[in-house]
């Protein structure tokens, strides 16, 4: 039939007319997801036993109610908006499995109740006990069904609603589990089930939301609004719920529990979306609509602070067809936001310079709850107008109960309408309230979609818990999203959260001001508060809160996932503050990060508050020190400690029980307090230091030897019982931070002589191919050195930044009657689990306080006792440390690649002990032979006539090429060679002790200076080249000394000298009138070689090269000119870092006996000659006849006879 155009048009408007309502929405499954939630979050945390009950007899009632079954419903309304369905088997096999649950759960309810009433009755106590058992594992085998593979999606919404009820009823074994039978280990393990299954429940709910949100990304508007529905529906009935998961767990909520959704959802355009057939094209998204992604961006916001709408001010055009039929329609709008405290923001949308007067509306602290909007269709000859022309918004103030509604309409006839009531969308929470008191949203934004012809309003809402004034409840645990702030300082951002936040998050990489947000607390009066913040963060961070002027200081937490890893639920956790903070009434509210000087980023959820209460505090403080006590030992058997226990934290746990209120859990307080001291124990039996607690050092053994055949020996043996170490160490008795003795390591002015700690793991005490692990605790240290010494070191230094106090500066007295540390006070310390704290602003230390190094043993030989040296050394002016809680302890045997590596190492180490071993008895015979020849027999204790000081210093060059006498990490611990190295150096000391013997000149190097000599004119004691010399500048100068001689005997005059410029340096020796003799010194004549001399001192110069000084166990390739073909090279046994080769030139000599002779540099020359006094005194008198004169030395010794 046809139509003329006016009859085509009237057609459409009048068929449009009416309240039709969008077949793709499913107002009963909206409802059910809005009902179930709302109800939940009043029942957060441990609600009273009746909210429970009455909980648990609504959610039957929602989710298997008399009719049609819900969860049919879920399945059908999802299938509809992806246009997939599951398989018959699939939805056969889950809603048969549902029904099931269903008659369980009601029945468990039922008998929950009945106990309720009477919980002594020990009959409705088993069949309670019984029934949770059973339907627990129910859901635990169920829950498959409802995740088949290919089917997630359309499954997603019955899976979430059966997740949910899974983790409600685990929440139930924490809350009434110990009261109707379960034993405190099924407890843990339903605790531990339900902190599972939450996040594997809330991971695999988000990913496939955006799963299947993806998947229906399209091109046009007609997919985009398909894609919006299926983002609002599947966020009230999946995302809601996944949201307050976390918030079931009653250790964490151990009170009520208030709980805010920040989360946006947007109601669908209104534009007509009812067209007749034959008119298609005056449904909105036919009508020329902008794209599908061009409506996303005009749409949805971007991550944004939760703000409030104040003023909306709508502009308006005329869609005129004639007098009869016209519309003046929403064209345009201006919209006035304010976050909480925060500035008014404007943002305008589509036209808004009309000649139409425009309406404004004020939402200033109202709610608007409900919109009811038309959707006007005009016909201009065949080009449909979309617009609406009539609007209003229902409001209510939620401070004082006042309610009204906004009218927007300037005029309109004639033209087709449909209605679009949000309510059909977002319903109230329950229809046995008015809806102006069961509202559950409220409308947060204003979007418009613009076409040519086009104008659709898009309203967005954001969830009713989300209050206005972030108020803080004294009586209960408030969380606050961080989008509630009102500043973001520079380097902070919101961005998406990852599905299971209920809400957008911060993220920042900001290092110093994060955020601020205003709070009102409830209380007038003071009132203390617990603060903690959820965050995830891929590096270790110190944070700080602050609230009005109330902080709680900084405090550090580990890295909670791995960098560029996606957020998941387990990317989480809370950053506890050890010390709480005081606040009342309007406060502001800041977060502060201070170690990010690189810049990582960190991502925040929320903050939340806890009130403090003398009992709430003692049951928290039982309930974390229950848990530190359990988590010591391993879940499989509770008399073994868990691996990575250490000896500091079990100090630290104890610290725990000891503080626990005598009053309220005084016999739980005795039976942890047993469990601590045993684990005290375990932790001893295994720890093989001795003396781990420094009841003393250096303390000498009763039955050690001290017999000086066997002195080296005796070392190794004393170094099995106890510690050693340097004279300035102190012992210190428990602080705040060390519950026992621990010591303090000071700097030192000379690196040759370091502060030291060590003690020897003896051979007897291992085991083979096992690993074993050295750890502590550092209070604070620099420049630390720790070696753990066998085959070859394992070497580390820390820097660790201690604290300037650990105590509160609201604690008024952190030290108890008697002087002792205060342990119960609330203080605020380091994290000992961070691998990189800060001090000092940007400086940056890479070490935590905890230390541990691993070293692994081979096979074992008793005989050459090897051991394991545990060594702690500073070397430096500015180093220092204080540590505490050592121990060594056996960490796993050896396997596969670690159990071949070590046996690699000990036979590269076996190898090179032999041809050590083989060098040292070369190398020992020829330095025994030349010390031997200093002497006139074995009885060592005479020279022979003709030893001068070069041959001395001769043999012992040849007694330093012996390697291993010490360890180069050590110089005090004797090494493999250190008996015959001392054997040998002892007689080079009583070499140069009768040397010195002989010598009748007093200071005659000048190492002190001009002391016993006799100055005339301007001279001068140098240093050159690390030796004193006598400079005589002037021909004027004279310096002489008077010797005491033996008249009739014979000496020699030696002097060693250096002449600069022309003329002469002359050395005189003469008695009171004659009988003088002189050596004379050119610059321009070659060195005197005497016949009687086997080596002189430039001979030795020669010999020694310019090194400054050497060490006993030098390098191997380079010491003394040792053939480089035949040493011994330590090298790092292992291709790790940590292993270093520390077998290298020492450039410290110890005193150990003499030290090695400084040479002599080019152009020196030593002349003697024989001198006969015939008097008891003689003088020396050294002078020069122009030029500049050095001396190295002057000897007058005596002749044998």
């Amino acid at each position: 039939m046809n139509l003329s155009t006016d009859a085509r048009i009237e057609d459409s408007l009048c068929i449009a007319e009416g309240n039709n309502i969008d077949p793709f929405v499913s107002a009963s499954t909206v409802q059910t997801g809005i009902n179930i939630a709302g109800r939940i979050l009043g029942v957060l945390g441990v609600p009273f036993a009746g909210q429970i009950a009455s909980f648990y007899s609504f959610l039957v009632g929602e989710l298997w109610p008399r009719g049609r079954d819900p969860w049919e419903i879920f399945l059908e309304h999802v299938e509809q908006l992806i246009r997939q369905q599951v398989t018959e088997n699939t939805r056969d096999t889950a809603l048969a499995r549902l029904q099931g649950l269903g008659n369980s759960f009601r029945a468990y309810q039922q008998s929950l109740e009945d106990w309720l009433e009477n919980r002594d009755d020990a009959r409705t106590r088993s069949v309670l006990y019984t029934q949770y058992i059973a339907l627990e594992l129910d859901f635990l085998n169920a829950m498959p069904l409802f995740a088949i593979r290919n089917q997630e999606v359309p499954l997603l919404m019955v899976y979430a609603q059966a997740a949910n009820l899974h983790l409600l009823l685990l929440r139930d074994a924490s809350l009434f589990g110990s009261e109707f039978g379960l034993t405190s280990q099924e407890i843990q393990r339903y605790y531990e089930r339900q902190v599972e299954k939450t996040r594997e429940y809330s991971d695999y709910c988000a990913r496939w939301y955006n799963t299947g949100l993806n998947n229906l990304r399209g091109t046009n508007a007609e997919s985009w609004l398909r894609y919006n529905q299926f983002r609002r529906d599947l966020t009230l009935g999946v995302l809601d719920l996944v949201a307050l998961f976390p918030s079931y767990d009653t250790r964490v909520y151990p009170m009520n529990t208030s709980a805010q959704l920040t989360r946006e959802i947007y109601t669908d355009p209104i534009g007509r979306t009812n067209a007749p057939s034959g008119f298609a094209s005056t449904n909105w998204f036919n009508n020329n609509a902008p794209s599908f992604s061009a409506i996303e961006a005009a749409v949805i916001r971007p991550p944004h602070l939760l703000d409030f709408p104040e003023q909306l001010t709508i502009f308006s055009v005329l869609s005129r067809w004639s007098n009869t039929q016209y519309m003046n329609y929403w064209v345009g709008h201006r919209l006035e936001s304010r976050t909480i405290r925060g500035s008014l923001s404007t943002s305008t949308h589509g036209n808004t310079n009309t000649s139409i007067n425009p309406v404004t509306l004020q939402f200033t602290s109202r709610d608007v709850y409900r919109t009811e909007s038309f959707a006007g269709i005009n016909i201009l000859l065949t080009t449909p107008v979309n617009g609406v022309p009539w609007a209003r918004f229902n409001w209510r103030n939620p401070l004082n109960s006042l309610r009204g509604s906004l009218l927007y309409t300037i005029g309109y006839t004639g033209v087709g309408t449909q209605l679009f009531d949000s309510e059909t969308e977002l319903p109230p929470e329950t229809t046995e309230r008015p809806n102006y008191e069961s509202y559950s949203h409220r409308l947060s934004n204003i979007r418009l979609i613009s076409g040519n012809t086009l104008r659709a309003p898009v309203y967005s809402w954001t969830h009713r818990s989300a209050d206005r004034t972030n108020t803080i409840s004294s009586d209960s645990i408030t969380q606050i999203p961080l989008v509630k702030s009102f500043n973001l300082n520079s380097g902070t951002s919101v961005v998406s959260g990852p599905g299971f936040t209920g809400g957008d998050i911060i993220r920042t990489n900001v290092n110093g001001s994060v955020l601020s947000m205003g709070l009102n607390f409830n209380n007038t009066s003071l009132q203390r508060y617990r603060v903690r913040v959820r965050y995830a963060a891929s590096q270790t961070m110190v944070l700080r809160v602050t609230v009005g002027g109330s902080t709680t200081f900084d405090q550090g937490f580990p890295s909670t996932m791995s960098a560029n890893e996606s957020l998941t639920s387990q990317s989480f956790r809370f950053a506890e503050f050890p010390v709480g903070i005081s606040a009342s009434g309007s406060q502001t509210a800041g977060i502060s990060i201070s170690n990010n000087a690189g810049r990582q980023t960190f991502h925040f959820d929320k903050i939340e508050f806890i009130p403090i209460t003398a009992t709430f505090e003692a049951e928290y403080d039982l309930e974390r020190a229950q848990e530190a006590v359990n988590a010591l030992f391993t879940n499989t058997n509770p008399r073994r400690l868990k691996t990575g226990v250490t000896d500091y934290h079990i100090d630290e746990v104890s610290n725990l029980v000891a503080c626990l209120s005598d009053e309220f859990c005084l016999d739980e307080k005795r039976e942890l307090l047993e469990k601590v001291k045993y684990a005290k124990r375990l932790s001893d039996e295994r720890n093989l230091l001795q003396d781990p607690n420094f009841t003393s050092i250096n303390k000498q053994p009763d039955f050690i030897s001290t017999n000086e055949q066997s002195n080296f020996t005796s070392i190794h043996e004393q170094s099995e019982h106890g510690w050693w170490g340097s004279e300035n160490i102190t012992i210190q008795e428990g602080n705040d931070v060390f519950k026992e003795n621990y010591v303090t390591l000071p700097g030192t002015f000379n690196e040759c002589y370091p502060t030291y700690l060590y003690q020897k793991i003896g051979e007897s005490e291992l085991k083979a191919y096992t690993r074993y692990q050295l750890s502590g605790y550092i209070e604070d240290s620099q420049d630390l050195e720790i070696y753990l010494i066998r085959y070859n070191a394992k070497h580390e230094t820390l820097d660790v930044p201690g604290t300037e106090s650990v105590w509160s500066l609201s604690v008024e007295s952190p030290i108890g009657r008697c002087g002792e540390p205060n342990r119960c006070a609330p203080h605020f310390e380091w994290n000992p689990d961070l691998d990189c704290s800060c001090r000092d602003g940007e400086k940056c230390a890479h070490h935590s306080h905890h230390f541990s190094l691993d070293i692994d043993v081979g096979c074992i030989d008793l005989h050459e006792n090897l051991g394991v040296w545990v060594v702690f050394k500073i070397k430096t002016q500015e180093g220092h440390a204080r540590l505490g809680n050592l121990e060594f302890i056996e960490e796993k045997p050896l396997l596969g690649e670690a159990l071949s590596r070590v046996k690699r190492a000990e036979k590269k180490w076996r190898d090179k002990r032999e041809k050590l071993q083989l060098e040292t008895k070369r190398v020992y015979t020829e330095a025994k032979e030349a010390v031997d020849a200093l002497f006139v027999d074995s009885q060592y204790d005479r020279l022979q006539a003709d030893t001068n000081i070069g041959m001395i210093h001769a043999a012992d060059k040849l007694v330093h090429r012996i390697r291993e006498a010490y360890l180069s990490e050590l110089s005090v611990i004797p090494g493999v060679n250190a008996e015959i190295f001392e054997e040998l150096e002892g007689r080079i000391i009583t070499a140069i002790s009768l040397y010195d013997a002989r010598n009748v000149v007093k200071n005659g190097d000048f190492n002190n200076g001009l002391a016993f000599w006799n100055v005339k004119g301007h001279v001068d004691v140098q240093q050159s080249h690390h030796r004193s010399v006598l400079v005589i500048p002037e021909w004027e100068a004279e310096v002489s000394q008077e010797v005491r001689v033996c008249p009739g005997r014979g000496y020699i005059l030696r002097v060693t000298a250096y002449k600069e410029g022309y003329g002469e340096g002359c050395v005189t020796i003469h008695e009171i009138e004659n009988n003088t003799d002189e050596l004379k010194f050119k610059n321009c004549e070659e060195e005197e070689v005497y016949p009687t001399d086997t080596g002189t001192c430039n001979d030795y110069t020669a010999h020694q090269g310019t090194a400054a000084c050497n060490s006993r166990n030098a390098g191997y390739e380079d010491a003394y000119e040792v053939d480089t073909t035949a040493s011994v090279n330590y090298k790092p046994t292992y291709e790790e870092e940590t292993y270093t080769d520390v077998r290298r030139d020492n450039h410290c000599e110890y005193d150990r006996g003499y030290v090695n002779y400084p040479p002599l540099p080019a152009g020196y020359v030593t002349k003697e000659l024989e001198y006969f006094p015939e008097t008891d005194k003689v003088w020396i008198e050294i002078g020069e006849t122009e030029g500049k004169f050095i001396v190295d030395s002057v000897e007058l010794l005596l002749m044998e006879e």
